[in-house]
């Protein structure tokens, strides 16, 4: 019986052994701002559609349980904030990647603000500063993203 336990122990632990390196740990999508543009306005709106690129290297799908993010205009001075976009539950097939618009609203006195900018600068740097939350479903793992692009 001693015998039979030790056989099935040292079994068990050499499998253990064989295997439990063998499998690459998931590594993170990278996630990439691909375009900005404008999709439309109303008398207190403006509607800026955001373009994110998500790269799935794993060989198993993978879900975003959200995807947050800030706009900005950056000034001589600092930051500017107009807007936030956010998007809940996209999913990333395995070794692959996909494209995902998610539209951003902006007040309309922040975009004229930016516009007078835009005027007297001739250019305008727009920044988009989120986070990409993996679900690994015992955790979440936050990937952090920025692009910035000048308008103008």
């Amino acid at each position: 019986m001693t015998r039979i336990f030790l056989s099935l122990s040292l079994t068990a632990c050499i499998l253990f052994g064989l295997f439990s390196g063998c499998s690459a740990p998931l590594r993170e999508p990278n996630v990439t701002v691909r375009d900005i543009t404008l999709e439309g306005f109303s008398l207190r709106t403006l509607e800026l559609g955001t373009e994110l690129q998500f790269e799935n290297p794993n060989p198993v799908g993978i879900t975003l349980s959200s995807v947050t993010f800030d706009v900005y205009y950056e000034t001589g001075t600092g930051r500017e904030y107009l807007g936030h976009g956010g998007r809940e539950n996209l999913t990333l097939p395995k070794n692959e990647k996909v494209l995902y618009k998610i539209p951003v609203e902006i007040d309309n006195l922040q975009a004229l603000k930016a516009l007078a900018v835009l005027v007297r600068e001739g250019s305008l740097p727009i920044v988009v500063n989120g986070t990409a939350a993996v679900d690994l479903k015992v955790t979440t793992v936050e990937i952090p993203f920025e692009k910035r692009k000048v308008v103008g």
